[in-house]
C-alpha cells in the first residue's frame, strides 16, 4: 500500500485525472473538448494565475530541497520533529 493512506492515493489519483484530461484534450481532434489550460485561462483572472504559479515556484525548490537533504541526514520525510 502506498505511504500515507487514503489521502496519498487521493492526491496521486487527481493529479492522474487532471494530466491524463490535459493529454486526452490535447491529442482529441474534437474543438469541444477543452484542456484544462484553457478553462483556468477562461475562468479564472491572470493575476490570480500569476500569484498560484509564483507561489509554486518560490515552494516547489524549498520543498524538494529539504526531502533531499532529510533523506541525505537519514530522517523519514513525514517526521518533522527533528529527533
Amino acid at each position: 500500500m502506498i505511504k500515507g493512506g487514503w489521502k496519498s492515493i487521493g492526491f496521486l489519483g487527481a493529479t492522474a485525472v487532471v494530466l491524463g484530461w490535459e493529454i486526452f484534450a490535447s491529442v482529441d481532434g474534437d474543438t469541444s473538448t477543452a484542456p484544462w489550460t484553457d478553462l483556468i485561462v477562461t475562468y479564472v483572472p491572470g493575476e490570480v494565475t500569476a500569484v498560484i504559479l509564483g507561489g509554486l515556484l518560490a515552494w516547489l525548490p524549498v520543498h524538494f530541497g529539504l526531502r533531499y537533504w532529510w533523506k541525505a541526514r537519514g530522517r523519514r520525510g513525514d517526521d518533522r520533529s527533528g529527533s
